[in-house]
């Protein structure tokens, strides 16, 4: 082994050049490179660089990629990791260069994620609001046509900051060119409708539901989602439309709840939607078995689904099963106000709307009051049931203090009906009605409406609303629940399922689309883009690799229907690439497990967050390097005579062949390899760091970047690299020999920091430890 000084003079000796020019002749200045395999290898040494938590490591990914850049400017991934890491950084000096970047990365395919990190660290280095609204303008000019999604996250931020002055009117334009560029941005539709409010405007009933049917899109799996759209259907008066709404939640709600019942606040809408919905009456039946079914009683079902049965044209069936439930509620009850299924007021209501009973109600709203005489409800119903026996003077105690309560305005209505001021009546009716527009009690107002020549007219017109929600989503609006499995597929793609030593293992997660709507990726939607692959190596080698890839990928469009969304995964990477590279002679099977917005529980475990979709796995084998003489004779004739890709192959199969030896004589054989002598592969990987071709040298140097401590004879022949006159090679040879013995490269390190024509080379040699001098 040589000693600590002669190895000091080795790389000392690299520093004497001709002329003493230095490192980088001029000639080497002014010659322009171009190598995309290089900037490949740039790129790749600047991920696994990134991939730790050291400031200084993430300096060094910063070089690379801009080395990268300089040898091939073309591929659009390159400006992805340029942004993210100069996001990391978030260095104000950078945010110019970084513009120009993003300006070029931009695209309908550009990952949203990396952009939004981008404008977060352009907004950063701000220091007032008319700074960041001028850097907003300036960016959403870049993205305008290229990606509105993009653009329209811009424009809500400059509403905001503009919305801050009190200028409400220029905050609402923007926000509705906001919602214009991307109708799925709910941020935007919410502020621009919250300022018009403000001036007394408001956006139309048909922009609502449309709104809330794009988000049941943007999240097919989201119960509130599902259930506002219902709702609002049901109160515009969609009643068919609100009904496939209730449906899809209800069904949603099974899907989720496996083992709870459908609760009340479901099925009940549900069913008066469907009431309210000349064809679908008789789904209130089906509904009110199931709630049967279930062992549970409730008397507002029963209601409506008499009632349904009676409007279908089943009078005598629909009356035996109204007088059935009164029975059965009576019995509950006892000579109490309140059951475990069912209380007085139920039973109220049940002779008052749904079955009319004047006796009956009377005697159940009375012991409804005499429960809870302050309760509201109690006192409205109690008030109409006197009405119903036309003591309109007592009914009018009950329900002159009782504000927005439906049966209370039903109840004025008759009383001034009773007092022939039909005006004021109708008002009052139309009150009631508008309150809840679906319920029995309301179609009581509505009959009271048209027996006095008046009727109730929506403010919205539920003919305009459904004709704008079926332009975009057809006839039907609401399509039948489909389980996340149903909407989309997703699949971990390779070019085969055997590789063999050295290859990139190039692999592709392909989401497909297999819904009838757009596939949104967001933060509020069915998919967030979380993204871990874990690997299991098995074989030869053994080894769990947890967070192989741990990363987030948002696409910037909806992926439509029927398409896909291909993300190109590199997983040739962090440990699994130490490791393959490591150990050519090892054959491995590798089952990759692709976790999709993963969750860990409590326990460890992982799973996806969608219930019932799994998690994407994928085998493929890896076969080791099966050495022969005849094989390593080739090698090594191609090392010699080969051209550039076979010279490459070479030089790594010989440089891991060499780590693996190392490996094997510190820990022991972990399996059965043929051991070529040390000489003969030291030889091979000496002549590849020599070679003429300077691509083949840092191909070879990159391999080495697995091995430990530099051989003596490798550092003496890799340090001529120091002095080559591309600065590529420079760059790799710092970096690489930077890992050698402590202490003995620093002034080397000095002297590339100070002296290299490069400015890239010198910034390497900076963020390895080098010290510029102060003259």
């Amino acid at each position: 082994m040589a000693s600590g000084k002669s190895l000091f003079i080795v790389f000392l000796t690299a520093l004497a050049v001709g002329n003493g020019v230095g490192f980088g002749q001029k000639k080497a200045a002014q010659e322009p490179l171009f190598s995309p395999l290089v900037a490949g290898t740039f790129h790749k040494t600047a991920r696994h660089a990134a991939a730790t938590a050291d400031e200084r490591t993430k300096v060094v990914a910063k070089v690379f990629l801009e080395a990268a850049v300089h040898l091939d400017a073309r591929p659009n991934y390159l400006y992805a990791d340029l942004l993210t890491r100069a996001a990391e950084r978030g260095d104000p000096e950078e945010r110019e260069a970084m513009i120009r970047v993003f300006g070029r990365y931009i695209d309908k395919r550009s990952d949203f994620a990396v952009l939004r990190k981008a404008v977060r660290y352009f907004l950063s280095t701000t220091q007032s609001r008319e700074a960041r609204q001028q850097l907003l303008l300036r960016l959403f000019e870049m993205a305008r046509e290229s990606n509105p999604v993009l653009a329209s996250e811009l424009i809500s931020e400059y509403a905001e900051l503009v919305a801050e002055t009190a200028n409400t009117g220029e905050a609402a334009k923007n926000y509705e060119q906001a919602w214009y560029y991307n109708k799925y941005n709910q941020r935007a539709f919410l502020r621009f409708d919250e300022l018009l409010q403000k001036e007394g405007r408001g956006l139309s009933a048909a922009a609502y539901a449309h709104n809330l049917r794009l988000a049941m899109d943007v999240n097919p799996v989201d119960i509130d989602k599902a259930f506002a759209f219902a709702q609002y259907c049901e109160r515009v008066g969609i009643y068919d439309v609100a009904a496939l709404g209730y449906e899809y939640t209800a069904d949603l709600f099974n899907h989720l709840n496996p083992d709870r019942p459908l609760p009340a606040s479901i099925y009940l809408p549900w069913a008066i939607a469907c009431y309210n919905t000349p064809m679908s009456r008789a789904r209130c039946l089906e509904i009110a078995a199931k709630v049967r079914k279930s062992g549970r009683f409730d008397l507002r079902m029963e209601g409506l689904a008499g009632a349904a049965a009676k409007a279908t044209g089943n009078a005598e069936v629909g009356q035996r099963m109204l007088d059935a439930a009164g029975r059965d509620a009576a019995r509950m009850l006892g000579s109490g106000a309140v059951a475990e299924q069912v209380t007085a007021l139920q039973l109220g209501w049940f002779y008052a709307f749904a079955n009319p009973s004047a006796e009956q109600a009377l005697a159940w709203a009375n012991r409804a009051l005499t429960a809870e005489p302050d309760l509201h409800d109690a006192q409205a119903l109690f008030g109409y049931v006197v009405a119903m026996t036309e003591q309109y003077d007592l009914a009018e105690d009950f329900v002159k203090d009782t504000p927005d309560n439906q049966i209370a305005a039903l109840t004025r209505g008759m009383i001034e009906l009773s007092q022939k001021n039909t005006d004021t009546a109708i008002a009052a009716l139309k009150e009631a009605v508008a309150l809840d527009p679906g319920s029995l009690a309301a179609g009581k107002a509505r009959a009271l409406l048209e027996a006095n020549g008046s009727e109730y007219i929506p403010a919205a017109s539920p003919q305009v609303v459904r004709r704008e929600l079926e332009k975009e989503f057809g006839e039907r609006v609401v399509g039948p629940f489909r389980p996340a499995a149903d909407i989309f597929s997703a699949k971990l793609n390779f070019g085969g399922s055997e590789f063999s030593y050295g290859s990139d293992m190039e692999s592709t997660l392909v989401i497909t689309n297999t819904s009838g709507r757009p596939l949104v990726i967001a933060d509020d939607a069915i998919l967030r883009g979380g993204i871990r692959v874990d690997a299991d190596v098995r074989g030869d080698v053994k080894e769990r690799i947890e967070r192989l890839i741990d990363t987030r990928v948002v696409p910037s469009m909806p992926v439509a229907a029927g398409e896909h969304a291909p993300i190109p995964l590199d997983l040739m990477t962090g440990r699994l690439r130490t490791l393959l590279l490591s150990y050519p002679q090892a054959s491995v099977e590798i089952e990759f497990t692709v976790y999709l917005d993963p969750v860990v529980e409590a326990s460890g475990e992982v799973r996806n967050a969608l219930s019932g979709v799994s998690p994407v796995r994928t085998v493929v084998k890896r076969q080791g390097v099966v050495l022969t003489r005849d094989y390593v004779m080739q090698r090594l004739d191609a090392l010699a005579r080969g051209q550039e890709g076979q010279k490459i192959r070479a030089a790594e199969l010989f440089a891991g062949l060499l780590v693996e030896q190392d490996h094997m004589t510190s820990a022991g054989p972990l399996y059965r390899y043929i051991r070529l002598d040390r000489p003969v592969l030291l030889d091979a990987v000496k002549r590849s760091l020599a070679d003429e071709n300077w691509k083949v040298r840092i191909e070879a140097m990159k391999a080495l970047t697995l091995a430990g401590k530099l051989d003596y004879e490798l550092t003496r022949v890799m340090s001529s690299n120091l002095n080559d006159e591309r600065w590529p090679v420079r760059l790799m040879a710092v970096y690489l020999l930077s890992k050698s013995e402590d202490g003995l490269f620093g002034q080397v390190l000095d002297w590339s920091a100070n002296y290299d024509s490069q400015a890239l080379v010198r910034e390497m040699a900076i963020a390895l430890g080098g010290t510029v001098s102060g003259g």
